[in-house]
């Protein structure tokens, strides 16, 4: 016989139940004769019979070869065994030996099961060079047995990920890193898997991770056999704080929380390039998870605060950028800055790059207000630049006011949101009260004093505006109650499902009416409808459009009502797609907002398609109908806000009739356009003032955002080649403080504005207003040298002769260049786009065609942001490139 390696020398070993499995089933399933195996181990068991095939194999030691035999006399025929035994070969002999499996001592070395287990043929060096791999493999394997690998050799890496996954409960076929590891741990019954295993297998596997996976994952790992309760996730959040990536030195408070944080990590010190690579993941697991994050990172985010008041720093949670209370610090910190202790900009940017930062819009809206009050007041020189005012500007301020208005429930923000809406209503408060006195004055001038040429009165609409784009079938959509500052809201969302804007081509900007007087439904709405200024009902109005446009119909409350399962009732989606010939304008009323200010506090709300009903399904009828959506009102209103309860005989929500003298924050209004008794009226211009009972809102008065009528015209992107004579698409409406901070300018002297056309009289059934470009004075710029210095270069003329035909004219050019260059070198590409006059899905061209021009030897002198919105110039290379000299 073969001498065997089992001698004298071999030393007995325990072995685990998972390797008598494996030689069990050898045993039962070998066709030889003999049915007990002899196997080299500590001759100790206590862990009872196995079964293996339905097959019993009795596990017993094997003290001494008398006894072995005594056992092996005695085995019933059926009977299978394994016996363990430490004696060698020579003490055993021929009478034992010839009796068992295979006719030797058979040795534990566990690796010869593991290829088995993976269906594999061998096991690779770097897996067997893992000593304690292949009885955790054994001792762990899953009820469906490991995953089979695609190669010859089982490697480490396939081998002990699925062992770890196993183990914490995963998908065997998970491919492990860091991320995955910190994400699962978060999970309360894995983390108790993970503390249930032996702890000497947990630190070889914390070792094979450290060096396989990295070091952020073994961190995971040693944080969760700590504790139970406290998640990887959590303290890895902390260790964001401890070790910042900005490199700032630590305080004393700081520095001793860093070693506080020990006992939760097990590692002293904590090695700084584990602790911010830790961080950098916990950072993007809560980042990635979003506003709808998981349960697991709630509870992360929490521990995190709760940690660091843990380990005496709780001020560092204010510093963080993905918990709750940096997030609250750092909107104080603009609140402090709004009053003037700190960089307004600066401190936005701040909320930006914290994870809560679409929390809320108010930050955004109280650094824009800011921006508004530093920008000057332009000066307008009657009623139709008012109202031109309040729809370019006036409307975004109103917009941004609401946001703020109870954006906060803590003390110190609100108390600076709150003196910022002060100073932003006394500048409306002042604007609309040179508004009134102009309306006061355009009315008993009589009709040959218009109101402007950039305003129609609301009788006008369906001539001026609903006409022209008859011939392709309109959807005329009144939203009763429609504000200019809603109508920016609404306009965004309608742009953004398929619709696109379009606008004059004289000004290249949205337009408004003037409502009648008093701005009342019964009023305006009718006049809207019927071509001149009346009163009336729903029938008279559905007369109206159906006279201007025979064929037309009118839809109001109750014939919007759908039946059950339907968004919109059968007669009105057959409006909608009944030939344009036959049906050319259907018109719909939505009362939503009117509505609204009667019954809610409004004072806040951000109004879209969800408020509307049912817009939305109106919206998308018109785009499979191919049908120009225009969207208008009867008259705004102004919001309730701790206003003024005001009495006066027959006085309605904002206005009464003539009487009592005119009081302060009142306009005596007369004329053809008045609709009240002897054509005269006193209508309320101060929004913080009503009469009679209080409500969410009023209407009637004389404030420019109860009288200006949004007037929204869309086409579908699907029938963009029908556009009516006179009408192009869009360029950004957004004014330049609503997305760029205010830049100071020197002082240069204005250009004269361009005179008016002196209106000629105007027949009254025609309507008072008429409808024309407006002169708009170029902004000052505060670096004029420096752009038209780039133009007139040489290198720049032979840039312009290199592009050749593709080269823009240099008017766009400079204009490109100095939006941005006039905002300190940086500027939002909506801005960008409305001053070169070109919708934003055009003005990447035009940047592209820009860059031909700028950026010399491919230098980016002109560039897109990492944000993607944002064109920025980097003014040293302009200056080298071009020869501009220096700053």
């Amino acid at each position: 016989m073969t001498p065997s390696v089992a001698d004298s020398t071999t030393r007995a070993v325990g072995v685990s139940k998972a390797m008598l499995l494996q030689k069990a089933a050898d045993l039962v399933g070998s066709t030889k004769p003999e049915r007990a195996l002899v196997l080299r181990a500590k001759p100790e068991w206590t862990g009872g019979d196995l079964t293996v095939r339905d097959r019993v194999v009795r596990v017993v030691p094997g003290v001494s070869q008398l006894g072995i035999l005594d056992f092996l006399t005695n085995m019933a025929p059926d009977d299978y065994a394994i016996i363990l035994t430490d004696r060698a070969r020579s003490d055993l002999g021929n009478a034992v030996l010839s009796r068992a499996y295979k006719n030797d001592i058979q040795m534990p070395d566990e690796w010869q099961a593991i290829p088995r287990l993976f269906e594999a043929r061998e096991v690779s060096r770097e897996l067997r060079r893992l000593d304690w791999a292949a009885t955790a493999l054994l001792d762990h394997q899953p009820v469906g047995g490991w995953p089979k690998t695609a190669e010859v050799a089982v490697s480490d890496t396939f081998a002990v990920s699925s062992l770890l996954n196993s183990i914490l409960g995963l998908d065997l076929s998970t491919e492990l890193d860091s991320t995955v590891l910190m994400s699962t741990l978060g999970r309360g019954d894995v983390r108790s898997r993970w503390s249930s295993i032996d702890p000497g297998l947990r630190r070889h596997l914390i070792d094979w991770v450290e060096a396989g996976v990295g070091s952020p994952g073994a961190l995971a790992l040693t944080i969760a056999q700590k504790t139970e309760f406290v998640t990887p996730l959590a303290v890895s959040l902390v260790l964001d704080v401890l070790w910042p990536d900005d490199g700032s030195v630590a305080d004393e408070h700081q520095a001793a929380a860093r070693v506080r944080i020990e006992r939760h990590t097990g590692q002293s010190p904590v090695p700084v390039e584990t602790a911010k690579a830790a961080a950098r993941i916990a950072k993007a697991i809560v980042l990635r998870a979003g506003a709808d994050a998981s349960n697991d990172v709630t509870v992360a985010l929490k521990q995190a605060e709760a940690l660091l008041a843990d380990i005496g720093w709780p001020a560092g949670a204010e510093r963080s950028a993905v918990l709750t209370q940096g997030y609250r610090a750092r909107v104080r910190a603009l609140a402090a800055s709004l009053e003037g202790t700190g960089d307004v900009e600066e401190a936005l940017t701040a909320i930006h790059r914290h994870r809560d930062a679409a929390v809320s819009t108010a930050p955004d809206m109280a650094v824009r207000l800011h921006r508004w009050l530093a920008t000057d007041e332009p000066t307008t020189v009657d009623l139709a630049d008012d109202i031109d005012l309040q729809t370019r500007d006036g409307a975004w301020v109103d917009a941004a006011l609401g946001a703020i208005w109870s954006a906060s429930d803590d003390p110190v923000v609100s108390s600076a949101y709150s003196a910022l809406a002060q100073q932003v209503a006394a500048r409306r408060t002042a604007r609309d009260g040179h508004a009134a006195d102009r309306l006061s004055q355009a009315l008993s001038n009589g009709p040959a004093a218009t109101l402007g040429e950039s305003v129609i009165g609301i009788e006008r609409i369906l001539g001026d505006v609903v006409a022209p784009w008859r011939n392709g079938g309109v959807l005329l959509v009144v939203l009763d109650g429609l504000s200019s500052a809603i109508a920016a809201s609404v306009a965004a969302d309608v742009a953004r499902i398929g619709l696109v804007e379009f606008v004059p081509d004289t000004t290249k900007r949205r337009f408004s009416a003037v409502s009648a007087l008093p701005s009342l439904t019964n009023i305006s709405r009718t006049s809207l409808f019927c071509g001149r200024i009346t009163k009336g009902a729903g029938d008279d109005e559905r007369k109206g459009l159906s006279t201007a446009f025979p064929g037309s119909q009118t839809f109001h409350k109750d014939g919007l009502r759908a039946p059950g399962g339907s968004a919109l009732p059968p007669e009105v989606v057959e409006a909608i797609t009944t030939d344009p010939q036959v049906t050319p304008v259907v018109g719909v009323v939505i009362n939503a907002i009117d509505d609204a200010i009667h019954k809610n506090d409004v004072s806040d709300w951000e109004w879209s398609f969800d408020q509307l009903a049912p817009l939305r399904p109106l919206l998308d009828a018109a785009v499979n109908a191919r049908r120009t959506v225009i969207i208008t009102s009867d008259h705004g209103h102004v919001v309730e806000r701790s206003s003024e309860a005001l009495t006066a005989e027959g006085a309605e929500a904002r206005w009464r009739p003539v009487g009592a003298p005119v009081a302060e924050g009142e306009v005596l209004v007369s004329g053809s356009r008045v609709v009240a008794p002897n054509g005269s009226a006193v209508l309320l211009w101060r929004e913080d003032a009503h009469f009679g009972p209080r409500r969410a809102g009023y209407h009637g008065g004389a404030s420019l955002a109860e009288i200006t009528v949004p007037v929204l015209v869309f086409q579908p992107a699907t029938a963009l080649a029908a556009a009516a004579e006179g009408w192009v698409q869009a360029p950004p409406q957004t004014p330049g403080w609503w997305n760029d901070p205010v830049v100071a300018a020197p002082v240069v002297p204005a250009p004269k504005p361009k005179p008016r056309k002196k209106a000629a009289p105007i027949d009254e059934s025609e309507g008072l207003f008429g409808f024309d470009e407006i002169a708009q004075a170029p902004a000052p710029s505060p670096t004029p040298d420096m752009v038209a210095s780039l133009l007139a270069s040489g290198p720049y003329a032979s840039q312009r002769a290199m592009a050749g035909r593709r080269a823009l004219p240099d008017e766009q050019v400079e204009t490109f260049v100095r939006a941005i260059v006039d905002r300190g070198f940086r500027a939002h590409r909506d801005t960008v786009a409305a001053a070169v006059g070109t919708p934003v899905n055009n003005i990447g061209q035009v940047l592209a065609a820009v860059k031909r021009l700028l950026n010399v030897d491919g230098y980016d002198v002109l560039s897109l942001d990492h944000d993607g919105v944002t064109y920025k110039i980097d003014e040293a290379l302009l200056r080298d490139q071009f020869g501009l000299g220096g700053r």
